[in-house]
């Protein structure tokens, strides 16, 4: 498929390497449309209610869902994987452009910027492919952690920059859908110069769109991970969904100012996952993915415990800074994880498995929390979703421990390198 062959060599690793290094500014950008300015202006600006702001954070899983059927579908347009990201990238750009140019509409705000996420989530088995073709092995979580660390650096200034200027005058969210339509045509345009990556089918596949669901039968390990995720996810992205609505909803007896929102929310978690993004990719790279996986569930599990738990500026800014450290590491291992168990010529399938099931606890998420607010306390939340990451944590330690040779192979760096 394609009109060339994969590169694997020294000069491809330094373009990719490159080229995502200047992605990683607009991409960075665009992460905090979904962290904190998204549901700001949803609060602020338009006072939505609950349904319009469940769907909006429901977007991006939305689109991980739809990339379960991204890889059948390449097979079937015979693009390059990297043109392919590209145009649904694009695609999200033009519809954030939308929002940007009706910025008075509270419908086409939520559809636009919804439609967007939508499209930018969905392309990201793509990348995955390609990362496991073009980075080399003993180095890709380092290499993904740097251009991780220049994403978290343009996130952080970017909610810095947008905190100001809300707190200028409210109005000035316009420039600020005018600048997320843009981060995600220049993310979109970068992606067309990643090297031309050819994607050779497994013989297995089929032409069916569900066709990537059969690793789920034949790959123990990545069955029983998948299983931990769920686990995990769930607990995660209820408590996640609720950072902002907590700190600005006036019902919740808070109501921070905005740029107060910006900074706990938007800013000190960036920096955390700044200061730990390489540390965590140098530990992806060296130690078994068991270890690194229960690990960070601690770090999540206490930050969304002592978030909710807790109340003060002290309090959300320790639970937001532990968040960040687990964030850190959480975006290596979920974006990098199956290249560990997959072939190389299914790592697009086994990822668009992986999204969709993110998808999946992503989109049902949001309406659980929104209708817990309303029957339990913050509190509570704050205790459940901890026990139900330390949970998947307990499940993964249990699997470790009874893992057969084939698993610690897969797994363990070291052994993986020996056998290289």
């Amino acid at each position: 498929m394609g009109t060339c062959q994969p590169m694997t060599d020294q000069e491809t690793t330094r373009r990719t390497f490159r080229n995502e290094l200047w992605r990683s500014l607009p991409v960075g950008v665009l992460d905090t449309l979904v962290t904190t300015f998204g549901m700001l202006i949803a609060v602020r600006v338009f006072h939505m209610e609950s349904l319009s702001k469940s769907v909006f954070i429901a977007s991006t899983s939305g689109g991980l869902m739809m990339s379960l059927f991204v890889v059948p579908l390449l097979l079937r347009s015979q693009g390059t994987i990297a043109n392919t990201a590209a145009k649904v990238q694009l695609a999200g750009g033009g519809f954030m452009a939308l929002s940007a140019a009706f910025p008075s509409s509270a419908w086409l705000f939520v559809a636009g910027l919804s439609i967007g996420l939508f499209c930018m989530a969905m392309q990201i088995p793509l990348l995955t492919q390609l990362y496991r073709a073009n980075y080399p092995e003993h180095s890709r979580g380092r290499l993904f952690s740097i251009t991780g660390t220049a994403r978290a650096a343009a996130a952080m200034a970017f909610g810095l920059f947008g905190g100001w200027l809300l707190t200028r005058d409210l109005q000035n969210y316009r420039w600020i859908l005018l600048l997320f339509a843009l981060s995600a045509i220049t993310s979109g345009l970068l992606t067309y110069r990643l090297p031309a990556t050819v994607w050779q089918p497994p013989s297995a596949a089929s032409g069916s769109l569900w066709t990537s669901l059969r690793w789920i039968k034949l790959d123990r390990d990545f069955r029983t991970l998948l299983m931990s995720w769920m686990m995990m996810g769930i607990g995660n992205l209820i408590a996640a969904a609720l950072f902002v609505e907590y700190l600005a909803n006036p019902r919740h007896g808070i109501n921070l100012p905005e740029k107060d929102i910006a900074w706990i929310v938007g800013v000190v978690p960036v920096i955390f996952r700044i200061l730990f993004s390489y540390p965590w990719g140098l530990l992806y790279d060296r130690v078994h993915f068991f270890v690194i996986r229960a690990s960070l569930n601690v770090f999540f599990a206490a930050a969304v415990f002592i978030f909710y738990y807790f109340q003060g500026h002290w309090a959300w800014t320790i639970g937001m800074a532990l968040f960040g450290i687990a964030n850190a590491g959480g975006n290596v291992t979920w974006s990098l994880w199956v290249t560990k168990l997959a072939p190389q010529h299914a790592v697009a399938e086994y990822m668009s498995v992986h999204t969709f099931f993110t998808g999946f606890r992503g989109v049902i998420a949001p309406f659980i929390a929104f209708y817990l607010i309303d029957h339990v306390s913050f509190a509570t939340i704050g205790i459940t979703a901890a026990v139900s990451i330390l949970a998947a944590s307990g499940f993964i330690t249990i699997r470790a421990r009874n893992s057969d040779p084939a698993t610690s192979d897969r797994l363990n760096p070291k052994t993986r390198y020996e056998r290289l």
